[in-house]
């Protein structure tokens, strides 16, 4: 079974010396960019690690990046890729769960991995990027200026897993999708062959890479057949239009809020985007709006597809050669299956909506260590995305109408009993619902509903500025609101409608804080 990292050494061999990452004003060939993950890799095996181990991933856009990712498959260790804008409880919890020997790590961030890495038994390493390293840190640049390349890479089985990606968990905490070597080249390959990028492409990569959008979509399927990626370590719709304007990407890989940013910028001319040939977007379902608007202004074809963690993550597309509606997820890749069933298992008739179900060799091994989350998610082959689906009367194009319990934000996906239960641990707080409500820049805002205890006082700028201090930015409430009572079905399973139909009505106690 090939390993992974033959992607990189495929692609430097047919294209050494060409540009592989564009980074600020540093052009690095594919000849560099592979040797630096190979004397990496060498390094990371002076450490004595190898098959069987696991590494979490925290760096942002840059290089060493790209490097790490490499390095580490060609050494047979499985990836725990780690949100740049985690806190140190997710840290925490991300590698415990994962039991990983150690964490690669930029020094900005060395403050909020400290914080998250007591009673962790299992870790042994911390590889910094930094040129001061304190402490235990080793520092990453030392294993590559100090060790040979390796050439020889680790022989990887069918049901190895390359990486350890982090979705939604039924108790509120994220579990380990396990990914395997079969299941990333497969949904890279029918991406190449859905998308048919040719080699002297030039990707704009916004969407960091440690999301499956960022190592799959943008960073495999590109790399893997010579394209050039320009390398973005933050998102800023001027910054977008500067990178186009400076290096002339035929492909913008971006999620639908970073379209929406850039309309509403001072851009207004087509002319300064020409070099895009299209825009690639998945994440969250593309409003009619911004879709016909983005297009109308820039000229620029926007091709939307659907994905999740646990297939790796792409499964369908649209593509120019046919016909493409806001909010369809297209056709799906090549290889895979997509039906939409009824809660009895039938499939719908056009127009019906039912659960979206997928079947594919793109399909995970299972989530880390839990066999019931893992077969309550795969039944009879199919992977049950919990997605609700229609049917189009064309009979191949595919609407999202919901995602069950997800809050999509800019792209990324914010699950609410991870929030609540951050919340619930508020001495103050009786009980805590978070809901999504639309919101024009970011599609949806997290509201925070709350229900403090008997004789407890508390203000929305707490609630909130408490939240800050655990979780992931994007994941804290920007409004709360507060109730006496929360509603309820029979079996005491809060009624999330019910939540948001009560939030139109009730002004008061709303608060607003950026």
């Amino acid at each position: 079974m090939p390993n992974l990292c033959t992607i990189l050494k495929k692609a430097s061999d047919i294209h050494t010396n060409k540009t592989a990452l564009i980074f600020q004003d540093n052009y690095i060939s594919y000849s560099t960019l592979r040797e630096g993950s190979e004397r990496l890799a060498a390094g990371l095996k002076s450490l004595n690690l190898g098959p069987g181990d696991r590494i979490a991933l925290m760096l942002p856009n840059v290089p060493h990046f790209v490097m790490s990712y490499f390095a580490l498959l060609q050494a047979g260790i499985t990836i725990v890729p780690v949100s740049i804008y985690y806190k140190s409880e997710e840290i925490h919890h991300l590698l415990e769960d994962s039991e990983a020997r150690g964490i690669i790590y930029w020094e900005g961030f060395r403050e909020q991995v400290e914080q998250a890495l007591p009673h962790l038994v299992h870790l042994q390493h911390r590889l910094v990027l930094t040129d001061s390293p304190l402490g235990p840190e080793v520092r990453l640049n030392g294993l590559i200026e100090n060790s040979e390349p390796l050439k020889e890479t680790a022989d990887m089985q069918a049901d190895d897993t390359a990486l350890i990606v982090y979705t939604a968990g039924a108790t509120g905490r994220p579990i380990g999708a396990e990914l395997t070597h079969a299941n990333i080249l497969f949904d890279i390959e029918a991406l190449q062959q859905t998308i048919k990028p040719e080699s002297g492409a030039l990707v704009l990569a916004p969407i960091p890479f440690y999301h499956p959008l960022g190592h799959t979509l943008t960073m495999g399927t590109f790399l893997g057949v010579g394209a050039t990626l320009a390398l973005m370590s933050k998102f800023d719709a001027e910054d977008i239009f500067r990178m186009i304007e400076t290096v002339k990407p035929q492909f913008l890989v971006a999620v639908p809020a970073m379209l929406r940013d850039m309309l509403q910028s001072d851009r207004e001319c087509a002319a300064c985007i020409t070099s895009l040939k299209c825009v690639l977007v998945s994440g969250e379902a593309m409003k009619a709006e911004t879709m016909e608007t983005f297009e109308n202004r820039y000229r620029v074809p926007i091709l939307e597809g659907y994905g999740l963690t646990e297939a790796s993550p792409m499964v369908s597309l649209n593509s120019l050669r046919q016909e493409r509606t806001p909010g369809s997820i297209g056709l799906p890749l090549p290889g895979v299956e997509m039906k939409i069933v009824t809660d009895e298992g039938l499939e719908v008739k056009p127009n019906e909506v039912g659960e979206l179900l997928v079947r594919g060799p793109n399909v995970m091994k299972g989530y880390l260590n839990r066999p019931e989350a893992t077969k309550k998610a795969i039944r009879d082959g199919w992977l049950h995305t919990g997605d609700l689906v229609q049917l189009l009367d064309n009979g191949f194009g595919y609407v999202v109408v919901r995602k069950k319990n997800v809050i999509i934000k800019s792209g990324f996906n914010v699950y609410p009993r991870e929030v609540e239960k951050y919340l619930l641990a508020h001495p103050k707080i009786k009980e805590a619902v978070i809901v999504g409500l639309p919101d024009p820049v970011v599609g949806e805002e997290i509201h925070a509903c709350i229900v403090l205890k008997e004789n407890e006082t508390a203000t929305g700028a707490e609630i909130i500025a408490y939240s800050r201090e655990r979780l992931a930015a994007y994941k804290c409430p920007k409004t709360v609101t507060f109730f006496d009572d929360i509603p309820k079905g029979p079996n005491g399973r809060i009624l999330r409608t019910a939540v948001k139909e009560m939030l139109s009505t009730k002004v008061i106690n709303i608060g607003n804080y950026q």
